[in-house]
């Protein structure tokens, strides 16, 4: 008489290979997620950036002219940055030939406006 011998099937079953797609599937998307998120951030640090340089050299433009008088001005930057707009304030302090100079400048990022504000203040040169 034959003996049958019944080998055991080397493999995984259709439910495991299941369950470990859906495992994969949500980290792959946890990681997707990380990343979109970090993008985004990254985006935002470069508008502000951008903005801090922008406001700096308004301010530094209007130290440099060295006219100072209580005024407020507005204008929009040269390309590239045509998409920055500025307003300058320069208001008296009750200290004699002190003055408070603040620059905002404003852009819109992913649908808002975004504000960055810069103030100094400038002692008159004698």
């Amino acid at each position: 008489m034959a003996r049958r011998t019944h080998r055991k099937e080397a493999g995984f079953s259709l439910v495991e290979m299941i369950a470990a797609l859906v495992i994969f599937s949500v980290g792959v998307l946890a990681l997707m997620e990380v990343f979109t998120t970090g993008l985004q951030s990254t985006s935002g640090s470069l508008g502000y950036t951008q903005a801090f340089h922008l406001a700096q050299l308004a301010l530094e433009e209007k130290i440099a002219d060295f006219d100072f008088y209580a005024t407020t001005e507005s204008g929009e930057f040269a390309p590239p940055f045509s998409a920055y707009s500025w307003s300058r304030e320069i208001e008296d302090t009750d200290q004699a030939g002190l003055y408070r100079l603040q620059v905002a400048v404003t852009w819109k990022e992913r649908g808002r406006e975004k504000e960055f504000t810069l103030t100094t203040f400038v002692a008159e040169r004698e």
